[in-house]
């Protein structure tokens, strides 16, 4: 890796000179009661840190973050970033989105990521003074550095856990595709396939879900399947997750649409799923949208 060669200033086409040669980056952790079944900001703290007085917007709060190498991913940089500055563990948080404030030439991505606890946060790093977990409600009143106040509006709006149900026999069975022979093999298919789309995410999801316009989102992926397809070999890493229904695939849609945090969005042409799942809080799309996406 070419570490620490995006250590320097570069002047982006608005003629505003910014800290990081190929770009900068930030990590926005927030956890909380707001993570509950609907989501909300209510009780939610998000992990800001206060810039030291000799650096550029000195004394400002914003998100741990920093300049990022040339070949290295933007995800990984502001998780490193995060590590370096404020002791963020291996582990502690899953992205959920991303915001993309691009100057031309220049950009700053700032992660939006949920945290299962409120990890101890201290000042690791010379380049700040301070780290601490702060209510939402209180963020508008600091100091901000003046980029995370300007996006603070939209940011604060996508502090909540997103989730995708997949209903897999619907989904399988709205494509002409043979499924019907091996119900294992085509149930296969179907995740092979969302496992590329769970890791890189999507630029929009449907406007039920009431959620901020993120450059992009990468919400949960749960695929609940029933009967043979149960015997298909999943291997699910990262956002991706396989529910075997016991008995009936309906009533294991419900209880996921019912138990998981945030928003949950049902994948599912089936009516009554529909109503059940709707009653249950979720939103409820037809496979057509998620088919669309692969």
């Amino acid at each position: 890796m070419a570490e620490l060669d995006g250590d320097s200033w570069a002047r982006c086409d608005r003629g505003h000179l910014h800290w990081g040669r190929f770009g900068a980056v930030g990590l926005l952790p927030y956890s909380g009661p707001g993570g509950g079944p609907g989501g909300g900001s209510g009780g939610v703290r998000v992990l800001l840190v206060r810039r030291n007085e000799w650096g550029q917007h000195g004394g400002t709060w914003g998100p741990p973050g920093g300049a990022r190498d040339s070949d290295e991913p933007p995800m990984a940089a502001a998780l490193r970033e995060a590590a370096e500055e404020c002791g963020l563990p291996p582990g502690g948080v899953n992205i959920g989105g991303v915001l993309r404030d691009d100057h031309g030439g220049w950009s700053y991505q700032t992660f939006v990521a949920a945290a299962d606890a409120l990890f101890p946060v201290y000042a690791a790093s010379s380049e700040i003074t301070d780290a601490a977990w702060v209510d939402v409600g209180e963020v508008a009143s600091l100091p901000l550095h003046p980029g995370f106040g300007e996006h603070w509006p939209v940011l604060s709006e996508a502090l909540v856990p997103v989730t995708i149900i997949v209903d897999v026999a619907n989904v399988m069975g709205s494509r002409a595709d043979g499924w019907w022979r091996d119900r294992a093999a085509a149930a296969l298919r179907l995740h092979d396939q969302l496992t590329p789309f769970a890791e890189r995410g999507v630029a929009g999801l449907p406007a039920a879900l009431a959620l901020p316009p993120l450059d992009r989102w990468f919400p949960d992926v749960v695929l609940v399947v029933e009967g043979a397809a149960r015997g298909a070999a999943f291997d699910s890493p990262g956002h991706l997750r396989v529910v075997s229904a016991p008995g009936s695939g309906d009533d294991a849609i419900v209880g996921e649409a019912r138990a998981l945090p945030g928003r949950r969005l049902v994948v599912t042409a089936d009516r009554e799923l529909r109503r059940r799942c709707e009653s249950a809080g979720a939103s409820v799309t037809g496979p057509r949208w998620l088919l669309g996406l692969l």
